[in-house]
């Protein structure tokens, strides 16, 4: 036995494994409930999508055709060339800025107007008023109705004093606007027709430009893109040849005032050179010349003294280590090398020691050519000694040399310097001079390669533009793009019905199938009762669940005694109430093998007797109650001595009760039964409703055994469930 609506602790832990005991701390996505929501919803999105598809029609037929003709110009950068000077940015820098301008040029007011003068459409009255569609003309009743509301919360403009248009000297908004010329003509809306259909854009990252407009009327199309192309074209012209023509003339007179500038200051140089005696050798001052040779001997001769400095601290220390007893056999010269009486000597030396350390090692120091050899490298020392003093004695002239001269050097240049600081300021003024005359010079010839260039662009009458593909008559129309719209309505209709569908499959859903009514109150469900019969599957469906159901009744049948089973629908919105009480009267009995009892709650006139099949006995409710009271109308009747003897008399005893949803209280003959049935009416009512109104029926509850979902429609309860599971596969089998 269960107790679905009693109170259970739940265990809202990470580590739960049940997934009916609450929610995870991850949210976790269902794939396999996202796709039977899907599947749910497919006819819904269908049915969207062709109404969108359907709209898209509408809108396809109900508009006017438009045509595009294209002419493309090319922006020459060589033409360019020749007529501009190169500029210092970067070409790619300059080709982006360069391009958008011309796209703005292409799309302005002013160009707008030479082509409606070339081409005459201010006085073409198709022109001036197109053909309006159906949709467009839908399109402008909706703004026709919103354009008060707009009009109405729009905010107002600010008042004007009343002596303001006094003493400005207008007399109202027609003076106003003629004042300005604002006066809207035939013209002005030619062109602003113009700009509204017309289009350009640059092909790629090339200097090619596209010129599209969009007509009703594929000839006009062509003629207005190849008026805009030619029409771009000779405004680069004039815009060329204007430029060039007023930068002539104001070049003219600056090139007049900076020759005489630079004469003047040319001339002043060469006077101040003059009067000052400021002569030049080779490009630099005569007296700047003698500062820099002095300059260059003087840091030779430094290196060269203190080359001699260092050869001289070699010698003395040298014959410092010789006077302190140390043997020195090398006596190296000024370039590093040694004379060759030294190295005579110095072999000797070596030659005399060898010789001595043998004589000692065999006979002693005693031997008397060992006392010979002794003498003999003490000569050799003392001269070798005496070459070393007279190689110190050169070095130290030699460095005595040396410094006079870097002495001499240095004072001959600091006299030349303080000769020549004297004229410091004078030099100071004289590149002062030459600079001024250097600027105008240059100057000077920047605006005359200036000038140079502008004659070139009034003599050569080109534009850096040109048209390079002419606009065709348009083949089709370029709108409506049929397959676009189509598509695109296709799509954003089943969009709609996506977001309808997930709207729909996130609010509350009522029961639909064993599963969920078990998973969302506990309950245990047997299976489904199909609506309909003859259908695929619904017959076997329907046989499977009576066959479940009479199991679990089965399972609490008493041997010695009859078993009293209520059955209660959940609501009256049951199609055929007693069908089920009936067909598990039919299948309990086992063809005669008990004795089964079905009694009907509310009919009166159902006396005892046997069903239309033979397999149990049936009677109603009122009739069984009205034999135990006759004349009490039923309230005195002794409902415990009636049901000890249904259970003495029969082996089942089925009871068909009033529904839970409309009792108001509970039934106070519940004790009597030894278990119960619920009968849930398929898609009509929350999982909540069930758990509440068994809440409201406890002693009903205390003897629930299991539930049954009744008129269920299959097609759409499998697409409830999940793929795969034993509930789709038994409503499959």
């Amino acid at each position: 036995m269960t107790s679905p609506v009693q109170d259970r602790p739940i265990a809202w832990t990470r580590a739960n494994p049940d997934p009916l005991a609450g929610y995870d701390d991850e949210a976790r996505i269902d794939l396999g409930a996202v796709v039977r929501a899907m599947r749910r919803q497919v006819v819904l999105v269908t049915v969207c999508a062709l109404a969108g598809i359907a709209i898209a029609v509408l809108m396809i037929l109900g508009s006017v055709p438009r045509y595009t003709a294209v002419e493309t110009v090319l922006l020459d950068e060589d033409r360019a060339d020749l007529l501009n000077e190169v500029s210092p940015l970067p070409n790619v820098v300059r080709s982006d800025t360069a391009v958008q301008s011309e796209i703005q040029i292409i799309q302005s007011r002013a160009l707008a107007y030479q082509v409606v003068d070339r081409l005459n459409l201010d006085e073409d009255a198709d022109f001036l008023s197109p053909p309006v569609g159906a949709t467009q003309k839908v399109i402008g009743s909706i703004g026709a109705l919103t354009d008060p509301l707009a009009r109405l919360i729009s905010p107002a403009p600010p008042e004007r004093p009343a002596d303001a248009g006094a003493d400005a000297g207008s007399t109202g908004t027609s003076a106003e606007q003629e004042a300005l010329g604002i006066e809207a003509t035939d013209r002005d809306r030619a062109a602003e027709i113009l700009r509204a259909r017309l289009g350009a854009s640059r092909a790629g990252r090339s200097l090619v430009i596209e010129i599209s407009y969009r007509g009703y009327d594929p000839m006009r199309a062509a003629l207005i893109a190849r008026g805009y192309g030619a029409a771009y074209e000779r405004f680069q012209l004039e815009n060329t040849t204007e430029v060039a023509s007023s930068a002539e003339t104001w070049l003219r007179e600056r090139l007049k005032r900076l020759e005489q500038q630079s004469i003047d200051a040319a001339a002043a140089v060469q006077e101040f050179r003059s009067k000052n005696n400021l002569m030049q050798a080779r490009g630099n001052l005569l007296t700047e010349q003698q500062q820099s040779e002095l300059a260059s001997e003087l840091v030779a001769a430094a290196a060269d003294a203190a080359e001699a400095s260092a050869q001289l601290e070699s010698m003395e220390s040298l014959l410092e280590r010789a006077a302190n007893g140390e043997d020195i056999v090398t006596v190296p010269l000024a370039e590093g090398s040694l004379r060759s009486n030294v190295e005579e000597l110095r072999r000797e030396y070596f030659d005399a020691r060898l010789r001595y350390r043998r004589l000692i090692e065999q006979y002693g120091e005693d031997h008397p050519q060992a006392q010979g050899l002794k003498g003999s490298i003490e000569d050799l020392r003392q001269a070798i000694q005496l070459e070393l003093e007279q190689a110190t004695e050169a070095a130290r002239v030699a460095y005595n040399v040396a410094r006079s001269r870097e002495e001499s050097l240095r004072t001959n240049l600091d006299t030349a310097t303080d000769t020549t600081n004297a004229g410091d300021a004078l030099r100071g003024r004289l590149q002062q001079l030459e600079a001024i005359s250097e600027t105008y010079s240059q100057v000077y010839r920047d605006y005359l390669s200036r000038l140079e260039v502008t004659l070139q662009q009034q003599g050569f009458p080109i534009a850096s533009v040109k048209v390079i593909s002419q606009a065709e008559v348009p083949d089709g129309a370029s709108s409506p793009q049929k397959k676009a719209m189509l598509l695109s309505g296709m799509l954003l209709g089943g969009f709609i019905g996506l977001m309808i569908g997930a709207i729909w499959e996130l609010l509350p859903k009522p029961v639909r199938t064993g599963s969920t009514l078990s998973r969302d109150t506990g309950l245990p469900c047997v299976g489904l009762l199909p609506t309909g019969r003859g259908a695929s599957g619904s017959d076997r469906v329907r046989r499977r669940t009576v066959e479940r159901l009479a199991q679990v009744c089965e399972a609490r049948l008493q041997p010695d005694r009859g078993t009293l089973i209520g059955l209660a629908p959940l609501t009256a919105d049951l199609d055929r109430p007693d069908e089920l009480p009936a067909a598990l009267a039919a299948r309990l009995s086992r063809q005669g093998a008990r004795k089964v009892l079905l009694i009907r709650d509310g009919a009166d006139g159902d006396k005892l007797g046997q069903s239309a099949d033979g397999t149990h006995e049936a009677i109603g409710l009122s009739q069984m109650l009205a034999s135990y009271a006759p004349d009490t109308d039923h309230a005195g009747a002794d409902v415990a001595r009636m049901v000890e003897d249904l259970r003495q008399e029969y082996d089942v005893v089925l009871l068909q009760m009033q529904p839970l949803a409309r009792t108001a209280a509970s039934d106070p003959n519940a004790w009597a039964y030894d278990l119960t049935l619920l009968r849930v009416p398929w898609g009509q009512v929350q999982p909540g409703f069930v758990t509440d109104a068994l809440r409201d029926h406890p002693r009903f509850t205390e003897r629930l055994e299991t539930t049954v979902l009744e008129d269920a429609e299959l097609s759409r309860a499998r697409k409830y469930m999940r793929r795969g599971s034993y509930e789709e596969l038994a409503t499959h089998a």
